[in-house]
């Protein structure tokens, strides 16, 4: 988007103004001329520091692109909810999908889960999954007069780690909590007691995916595609969701992505299984705490971390409790000694056997490369000359250091994505920093700190073309930015 003069108007925006000439052009039938259709959008992200520590408590540093997810929304006059994806569905082409609003109402997550769990209907999970939880949040079925249709288009690319499911989800309940009167109305002293700020539309998107689709995602990915700022890093400490003021980049300084175009998926097994062993470590270093805790003939109850691995010393851990902390555990033996963890989002599975250490260790030592991170870019911006270098060259470190830990702590690296990052490491005296393969790993998109100038753009598509070269896939370059979707807003066209 541009740096000068007055922003465009939502309905210009790409890929808005795709969607709404598709629309036109191919759902006339459906979408009548003489009603009004109301648009949202919100954009992919790169996750630049924090990736899956984001469910542990964890800082993040979050940068909205370009790509973005689009939804046109327009009344029906029957009580149904038909969806549209121009682009969303397995073979990447247009699909349907159809259900009566009481049955979402009517069925469990569980229900729904299962049900659109099928081939060709798993992306409509993530949009009727934001009715779901509407209706969960503020009775939003029972204040529908109508059903809706929805049509959605994305230039986010799916299975590229950049948080397309998040776009989709953040850009379709903006849609419908506008719809429905959830906004609140800044101009009125008072506001629907049911109305959504840009936290909640985060939250209960987070909800849908959790619940409805079945991936247990943190929230990061959603609250950026809503609250991200251009040009800035969001920066949120995911305890759950609280928001501190955007990173600024320092002058001449700037993040991007190269998408592997190795597909991942954070609804697949090693994802969920070093979410749970993470989990599982929590649990053991409490009861480590409270077994300490008796021999000091003290009581502990609540929990010191108060309930994420983020807030654990990372000495502390390495000195008094690493050693308690099995390498392996079968899930049978663990909840037979510990029940099961406090995590909702996944469940134990008792014939796996858990990496708990290694995932322990990356968790809790990721907290501290992160919050090291945001300390090196500031010392950057505040410095000059040999300080500013060796402040970016700490930052750019903690990235690889990060990258090294998703493949052997959270054992979800991907071959493709360290040979990027070590294609990038070698240029680093052409204006290369960092790096560090982004979001559930096990491929998808590397993050990319780099210098703005000619050398680094340089040193960057030759990576992109040596890569093609010698994997044969071709590399994708995120490079824009874009407002999050509650500061866009959204429009009646």
């Amino acid at each position: 988007m541009g740096t000068t003069g007055p922003a465009p108007a939502l309905p210009d925006i790409e890929p808005v103004a795709t969607l709404l000439r598709r629309v036109r052009a191919e759902l006339s039938a459906e979408f009548l001329p003489d009603r009004p259709i109301r648009v949202s959008r919100a954009p992919g992200r790169l996750d630049v520091m924090g990736g899956i520590a984001d469910y542990t408590g964890s800082l993040v540093c979050e940068y909205p692109l370009d790509r973005a997810a689009a939804v046109a929304l327009q009344e029906r006059d029957d009580r149904d909810v038909q969806v549209f994806s121009l682009n969303l569905s397995d073979e990447g082409k247009p699909s349907t999908f159809r259900i009566p609003l009481d049955a979402l109402a009517g069925h469990s997550p569980d229900v729904l889960r299962r049900e659109l769990n099928q081939p060709g209907r798993k992306w409509a999970g993530y949009i009727s999954g934001c009715l779901v939880a509407l209706n969960a949040h503020a009775g939003a079925i029972g204040r529908m007069k109508g059903g809706v249709n929805l049509a959605v288009y994305s230039t986010v690319p799916l299975g590229a780690g950049v948080s397309s499911s998040a776009a989709l989800e953040v850009a379709t309940m903006m849609n419908l909590a506008a719809h429905l009167g959830l906004i609140p109305d800044l101009r009125s002293e008072i506001s629907n007691r049911n109305s959504l700020d840009g936290v909640k539309i985060a939250e209960l998107c987070q909800w849908a995916e959790n619940h409805v689709v079945g991936a247990p995602c943190g929230i990061m990915d959603q609250m950026t595609a809503c609250l991200g700022e251009p040009g800035a890093l969001l920066r949120m400490i995911c305890q759950p969701a609280q928001l501190l003021a955007p990173v600024q980049l320092p002058d001449g300084i700037r993040v991007v992505g190269i998408n592997s175009n190795v597909k991942h998926d954070v609804g697949g097994p090693a994802y969920g299984r070093t979410r749970c062993a993470a989990f599982m470590g929590h649990r053991i270093i409490f009861e480590k705490m409270r077994e300490m805790g008796r021999a000091a003939e003290k009581h502990l109850v609540t929990d010191p971390m108060s309930g994420y691995l983020a807030n654990l010393d990372p000495d502390d851990y390495k000195n008094l409790f690493r050693s308690s902390v099995p390498e392996h555990l079968a899930g049978r033996e663990f909840l037979e000694r510990y029940g099961p963890t406090s995590d909702a989002a996944t469940t134990i599975e008792p014939d796996v056997s858990y990496a708990i250490r290694h995932a322990t260790d990356h968790h809790v030592l990721e907290a501290r490369r992160v919050r090291r991170f945001v300390e090196f870019l500031e010392k950057a911006k505040a410095s000059d000359g040999a300080k500013r270098k060796l402040a970016l060259d700490s930052a750019g470190h903690l990235m690889y250091a990060s990258h090294q830990s998703y493949t052997m702590d959270a054992m979800l690296g991907a071959e493709e994505c360290d040979l990027l990052v070590s294609m990038l490491r070698r240029r680093e005296p052409l204006g290369i920093y960092g790096a560090r393969i982004t979001g559930g790993g096990s491929g998808g998109t590397v993050a990319v700190l780099a210098g703005h100038s000619d050398r680094a753009d340089g040193a960057i598509a030759q990576v992109m073309s040596e890569y093609e070269q010698r994997t044969g896939r071709k590399p994708e370059l995120f490079s824009g930015t874009s407002p999050g979707a509650w500061h866009a807003g959204t429009a009646v066209v």
